[in-house]
């Protein structure tokens, strides 16, 4: 497994270890895996630091292992990020991709390979709303999104052209306390934290909670649902027999690709006012101007200011809605998501949330 010091990664990592899986997991620090190695059957877990783009390291390390399954959660993830930096985006995110691939073809081709793929590659067009599902056009519209749809269409190459055992999952927004701070979830939790840990007389004193489009909806869902997803498209094929009742050859040309979704979505504002309401701080908001960029929210108790838009947060480009139609996950694998905000709010908001050490996936 790649990235298992990410949020992904440390789910996906305890739940095999639970099963019983001997887990290697690749990290570029592993002085950063306490809580990994903290786990319930962590003797089973073996941590090797590799970068993912040490091409010959995870070759030598698949032809060593011959592992049942491959988990490629790792990769930059920071879209406004990619745009400083798209060369190192595409050699992370496409040509590891590849080089893996590669590698497992010549040196390990019985794997069942998962390539953690993601919503942003099929783009949209701003302003409109898009629902997302397999069939959805690529078009992505950053360097992040366009590596990720090179290595999607990697991953159909190699099961078409070769018949390996190879499945991407296009995951939806996913949330819990493991969240890296560069997500809006992250930034509105450790601001609800903080105004918590200074209520009732310190609250009024700090500034107010800035965010971009307040309208922008997205389909958000709870981490450790997502990863038992993940587990059920690498195994697809016992999963859809057991769903269906109908066995199919475990071979290449059997694996398809999922979309991951809650099938629901929620505005901004609507996270932001749930975050704050679970924390025993509700808001009044003031949405009656047309324009959302001069909506605001104060403070039930005091009406001190509480949440306001800062303009340079927007990005006209972004679409007003995006969906994730998760209906063939649902139909074939059995897939059932836990829906609604407070699943994942009332995790990040947990005490035990406060000492968790959450590390980017690559």
């Amino acid at each position: 497994m790649t990235g298992a010091a990410g949020q992904d990664g440390h789910y996906l990592v305890a739940r095999l270890l639970a099963e019983g899986c001997t887990v290697h997991a690749t990290v570029r620090n592993p002085a950063r895996t306490a809580e990994l190695r903290a786990l319930p059957g962590a003797e089973s877990l073996q941590v090797h630091a590799l970068d993912l783009t040490d091409r010959a390291g995870h070759g030598d390390l698949i032809a060593s292992v011959q592992p049942d399954e491959f988990y490629n959660l790792a990769g930059h993830s920071s879209i406004s990020a990619s745009f400083g930096d798209p060369a190192a985006v595409w050699s992370a995110n496409a040509d590891a991709v590849q080089a893996i691939l590669e590698a497992i073809r010549l040196r390990s081709p019985s794997t069942k390979f998962y390539q953690s793929s993601s919503t942003d590659m099929f783009g949209s067009v701003p302003g409109e709303a898009v629902i997302h599902d397999e069939g959805s056009t690529l078009m992505p519209q950053s360097p992040y999104a366009a590596a990720k749809a090179a290595a999607h269409l990697l991953c159909g190459s190699y099961r078409r052209g070769f018949d390996l055992r190879i499945a991407c999952g296009i995951l939806s927004n996913h949330e819990s306390r493991r969240r890296p701070s560069s997500f809006l979830s992250r930034k509105v939790v450790d601001h609800v934290r903080r105004l918590r840990a200074a209520a009732p007389a310190g609250a009024s004193l700090l500034p107010p909670l800035t965010v971009g489009n307040l309208l922008a909806e997205r389909d958000w869902g709870f981490a450790p649902d997502y990863v038992d997803g993940i587990v059920r498209i690498a195994r697809q094929i016992a999963t859809r027999a057991e769903v269906s009742g109908v066995a199919e050859a475990d071979v290449g040309s059997n694996y398809r690709d999922y979309v991951l979704g809650s099938g629901q979505v929620h505005a901004v504002w609507e996270l932001v006012d749930r975050a704050f309401a679970l924390a025993d701080l509700p808001l009044r908001w003031d949405r009656t101007d047309p324009d959302a960029t001069n909506w605001s929210a104060s403070f039930e108790e005091t009406g001190h200011l509480a949440v306001e838009v800062d303009r340079g947060f927007i990005r006209p480009s972004d679409p007003a809605s995006i969906a994730a139609d998760p209906t063939r996950a649902r139909s074939e694998l059995g897939w059932v998501p836990r829906p609604g905000l407070d699943r994942f709010l009332l995790d990040m908001l947990s005490n035990e949330a406060e000492n968790v050490v959450r590390e980017p996936p690559q």
